[in-house]
């Protein structure tokens, strides 16, 4: 199974993903990445996307729930600046309004 690496910088907590999120596997790997820094008590973490070529709807849900288990702490996600695919798909289910890009 991967790991997708995590890092802290300050009060952020970031977690790079580096595979596609349209898997079981990936969802899973990015749950646990967000657990592993959410454990840490950081309540703003940044996804980075841009090594993700395709995002479905497990991807999708487990953003979704990492937001949500934020959003009831008072945290933020945030994502990197997004590209390609992830972009359009982000920007179709309007979740660009949601979650606000870290520059």
């Amino acid at each position: 199974m991967e790991d997708y690496p995590t890092e802290i910088q300050g009060d952020k907590g970031y977690i790079t993903i580096n595979s596609d999120l349209d898997s079981e596997q990936s969802g899973e790997a990015l749950r646990k990445a967000f657990n592993q820094v959410f454990d840490q008590g950081k309540r703003t973490i940044v996804l980075d996307l841009d090594a993700v070529q395709i995002i479905n709807s497990y991807g999708i849900g487990k953003v979704l729930m990492c937001y949500k288990r934020l959003k009831a702490e008072n945290g933020v996600l945030m994502v990197k600046p997004l590209q390609g695919f992830v972009k359009e798909t982000f920007e179709l289910l309007m979740l660009d309004k949601l979650l606000p890009i870290d520059e």
